[in-house]
């Protein structure tokens, strides 16, 4: 049996941490995202931004419905794009989840936002195109909060790699349930 020596001093410690430090580095550095990621999710969320709108104006169970429909579009392809990139890097990316996928960061948060209240508005004037044009502009700027994060993590992982906490994520889904339940009574 083999035997390891203890670290000499602080120079092996420093020299451990260096090594390690630079693994880092190179896993970070060779992370793939899957082909065409944020034009993908980008459209993934027009699509559930379109569909929300529509459901709230509506307030039918159709309505309801097509509302539904459009979160398992996003959700489906969440997961995807998720499993595409545990496939093509073989590893798991703490915040990837919540910061890329479900756009817990602030650009992709107001993004989102601001795309769902000004198409519920156009929705209820009837105003289709401006809720297609809103759904749009709320999936891009989505897709561009997506990109930020992935640079700002590609540039310094250990002050990125934090995810949302399950109880921001909780708390941000039950902001969402009232903001839409407001909706429904009040429209």
């Amino acid at each position: 049996m083999e035997s390891k020596p203890p670290l000499g001093g602080p120079d092996d410690a420093r020299s451990l941490l260096h090594v390690a430090d630079e693994s880092s580095r190179r896993l970070t550095a060779g992370l793939r995202l899957p082909a065409g990621l944020y034009p993908v999710l980008g459209a993934a969320v027009a699509v559930q931004i379109g569909t929300a709108a529509y459901g709230i104006a509506q307030q039918t169970v159709r309505g309801l419905a097509v509302a539904l429909a459009g979160l398992v579009v996003f959700l489906l392809v969440a997961a995807g794009l998720l499993h595409q990139f545990r496939r093509i890097n073989g590893v798991r990316v703490d915040g990837l989840a919540s910061r890329l996928l479900l756009g817990s960061g602030s650009i992709a948060s107001l993004g989102y936002v601001g795309g769902l209240a000004a198409g519920t508005w156009a929705a209820f004037a009837s105003l289709w195109w401006v809720v297609v044009a809103a759904a749009v502009v709320g999936g891009v700027a989505y897709a561009v909060g997506a990109r930020d994060w992935w640079q700002a993590y590609r540039h310094d992982p250990v002050t990125h790699e934090r995810g949302a906490s399950p109880r921001m994520l909780a708390v941000l889904a039950v902001v969402v349930c009232l903001g839409l339940a407001a909706l429904l009574v009040v429209g």
